[in-house]
């Protein structure tokens, strides 16, 4: 064994506490680092939701300005006086959309099902190709006549007709959101964001009720929202509804966000929290805020990789690292001068520390040092040995406690493994298992056992009617209808859903049937809770030797279906 000496010892000792110094200092520098870089990205992260914000309040400012300044002119129009005089309000409805670039269409929704839109096609790149128009085409009209024919014509800047084409059409225009919205409200209302249906772009539509129940609507365009998230070089952000539907975004690879929207409850977050969060081990920081200005909730998720953000202050930190180095070797021969103070003691205690292995207690004496842990540690070392025992002893009843607590988790886990929470019956895994284990002893017996597969009627409907609340206390009342009418012999578990398995000792089908009749009158009798009436349909089927319990579950499965089939509440089997 190689024997080190003292002073070695104390300066690998120093070296061991400068390499932790200096790791926990790199930690506490990645941690300042990290805060930093959130609070970096905070800043930025209000900035970019304020000016989200602030185009969503512009936006309706404009749309509401827009929609109250038109109406007045075009308030008493009919769709009579609009389809004679097309070419005018062509012009109209081309004004109005010249006026914005974030403008897609404007329209009007007539009392009679009647309907006139027109789009400005320069508005997305990608409608002239939808549409088939040319270079020179700058107008989409769509109406919709008295007949319900679909009539879709091009123009261009001068209004001259390029195409036009009719085509049937399933559009209700007082079935729309946007209609029906305005015909229930005086004022402006608004629909959306939402996807258009003939480009992916997101838009809202604002509109409002001119007079006998005719709807002007503009629709808007949001493409402005993913310019306003490009603006930030680092940050990636998204806007996107309360159905994680994506409004708009900076980033063109959605995965980062559909990981970190998974670790979010959008229904209960901190506003502007700051958060990170490991994907594909890199490591992101992110922050959540919901978006106020439009009529259902918004939200925008901005996040950015916390190396990048990290990577300006830890080089600031890293001048730092470098000076304590320096001050590490400074330190060095200064320690080895007091490490010299300290080994005569310390072999002294060594010394002492051997007649302690001897087993010579009555020959130990203090050493008397003026280093303090010196004399306090060889006036510890004769304690040392009886502390142990005692410890020992503790220890050991500690784990015989242990022990047996957890053999008590244990049947109660096993318990739990077996049993369905909701009804206290057994659940499936358990019946497999019951069913094979009634198989070998039918099958050892040259005997036979039957199973009854129970379902209750329509209660899918009591879910929705009721709510699974009511749904559940119904189970549970069902449960309690078969558990009372059954007697020694019979095993009852919930199959799953709605479906309960009785295996049952009875080993003829008359004995089956009756038992299963039985069970079905308890049940069609009973008043249910909230409910009332409620009635099952059962499906019976006896062992036959050597088949597999596939065969002998899918017979009486099979059977509970023509139970159904034939209107239900009623017991059917497949045996001869």
């Amino acid at each position: 064994m190689i024997r080190i000496p003292i002073r070695i010892t104390v300066m690998g000792l120093f070296l061991l506490i400068a390499t932790i110094i200096m790791a926990v200092t790199f930690y506490i520098q990645v941690g300042f680092s990290k805060d930093l870089a959130k609070s970096a990205m905070k800043k930025q992260f209000e900035i970019t939701s304020y000016k989200i914000e602030e185009n969503i309040k512009r936006i309706n400012a404009v749309s509401n300005s827009l929609i109250t300044s038109t109406i007045p002119f075009i308030k008493d129009i009919n769709a009579e006086t609009l389809f004679t005089n097309k070419r005018k309000y062509l012009e109209i409805f081309s004004n109005i959309l010249n006026d914005s670039r974030n403008l897609y269409s404007v329209y009007i929704g007539f009392n009679d099902n009647r309907f006139y839109e027109l789009i400005k096609l320069d508005s997305n790149k990608d409608l002239k190709k939808i549409y088939n128009a040319k270079k020179e085409d700058k107008w989409l009209l769509i109406e919709i006549n008295k007949y319900q024919e679909k009539i879709l014509s091009l123009y261009d800047k001068n209004f001259k007709l390029s195409f036009t084409k009719n085509e049937s059409t399933d559009y209700i225009v007082n079935q729309r959101p946007w209609y029906k919205k305005s015909i229930e409200s005086n004022t402006i209302t608004k629909v959306g964001p939402y996807t258009f249906s003939n480009i992916s772009e997101n838009g809202i539509t604002y509109s409002k009720n001119m007079n006998n129940n005719n709807v002007f609507a503009i629709d808007i365009l949001l493409e402005n929202f993913s310019d306003i998230l490009k603006n930030n070089s680092h940050l990636e952000s998204y806007l996107f509804d309360v159905d994680q539907n994506i409004i708009a975004k900076s980033s063109k690879e959605d995965l980062i966000f559909m990981e970190l929207i998974k670790n979010i409850d959008i229904n209960n977050f901190e506003r502007n929290f700051i958060n990170t969060s490991t994907i594909k081990g890199k490591e992101y920081i992110y922050s959540l805020v919901e978006i106020k200005g439009y009529n259902k909730k918004e939200y925008l998720l901005s996040y950015v990789l916390l190396d990048l953000m990290m990577t300006p202050y830890m080089e600031k930190f890293s001048k730092m690292d470098k000076i304590l180095i320096v001050l590490f070797f400074i330190f060095i021969p200064i320690l080895w001068f007091f490490a010299s103070i300290i080994v005569k003691p310390i072999l002294l205690l060594a010394k002492e520390s051997n007649k302690i292995k001897n087993r010579e207690f009555n020959k130990v004496i203090t050493i008397n040092s003026s280093v303090k842990e010196i004399s306090l540690l060889s006036s510890s070392l004769s304690k040392m040995a009886n502390s142990l025992y005692e410890y020992q002893l503790e220890l050991e009843q500690m784990v015989t406690v242990r022990t047996k607590e957890l053999e008590h988790k244990n049947k109660e886990l096993e318990i739990l493994s077996i049993t369905d929470k909701l009804t206290n019956t057994y659940n499936r895994i358990k019946l497999d298992n019951t069913i094979e284990d009634e198989m070998l002893k039918a099958n050892k017996e040259n005997g036979t056992f039957s199973i009854i597969i129970i379902d209750i009627d329509y209660f899918k409907k009591v879910n929705d009617t009721y709510g699974h609340l009511v749904g559940d206390v119904t189970l549970v009342e069902f449960t309690k209808i078969l558990k009372s009418a059954l007697e020694d012999g019979h095993i009852l578990g919930r199959w799953g859903g709605e479906e309960f398995v009785i295996i049952s000792s009875i080993k003829t089908l008359d004995e089956i049937i009756i038992l299963a009749n039985k069970l079905r009158e308890k049940i069609q009798n009973h008043n249910f809770p909230t409910i009332g009436s409620k009635t099952a349909s059962f499906g019976v089927s006896l062992y036959k030797k050597e088949e597999t319990s596939e065969s002998l579950i899918n017979r009486a499965d099979e059977a509970l279906f023509i139970a159904k089939k034939k209107g239900r509440n009623r017991v059917e089997t497949l045996e001869k």
